[in-house]
C-alpha cells in the first residue's frame, strides 16, 4: 500500500453530531419539466404507502410537502383533486391489514410407521 495515502478511520454518519452545513441536508429545488409527470409519480409513491385523495389533498395544503404543494399552487386545488381522483382510479390505494394469528395449540407429536 503506498504510504502517501491520507487514510481516515471509518464512520457512520448517525455516529457524528450533524453540522450547520451537513451535505446529507437535504434542499428542494425546481426544475423544469412537466407537472403532470411529477403529480402522477408522487401520488403513485402516496397511494402505495395507503393515503387516498382526502389525504393527499390535506398534505398538498402544507407548505412543508414542498414538491406537493408546488402542485398545488401550480394546479389549484379544484384541478388537482381531478388530476389525484383520476390518477388513483388507475392505480388504486394499497391497504395493508397486520392480523395475528391465535397461538398454536399443542404441539402433538406425529409417529410415522416403520417400513
Amino acid at each position: 500500500m503506498p504510504e502517501n495515502l491520507d487514510l481516515v478511520a471509518a464512520m457512520h454518519p448517525s455516529s457524528r453530531p450533524a453540522e450547520p452545513d451537513d451535505p446529507w441536508q437535504l434542499h428542494a429545488c425546481e426544475l423544469p419539466g412537466r407537472p403532470e409527470v411529477m403529480l402522477r409519480m408522487i401520488v403513485e409513491e402516496y397511494a402505495r404507502l395507503g393515503f387516498d385523495t382526502q389525504q393527499l389533498l390535506a398534505l398538498a395544503r402544507h407548505p412543508f410537502y414542498a414538491g406537493l404543494h408546488g402542485l398545488w399552487r401550480y394546479f389549484g386545488e379544484e384541478r388537482l383533486e381531478e388530476e389525484v381522483r383520476r390518477i388513483l382510479s388507475r392505480t388504486g390505494v394499497m391497504r395493508v391489514r397486520d392480523v395475528q394469528a391465535p397461538p398454536c395449540p399443542a404441539v402433538v407429536q406425529i409417529r410415522l410407521p416403520q417400513p
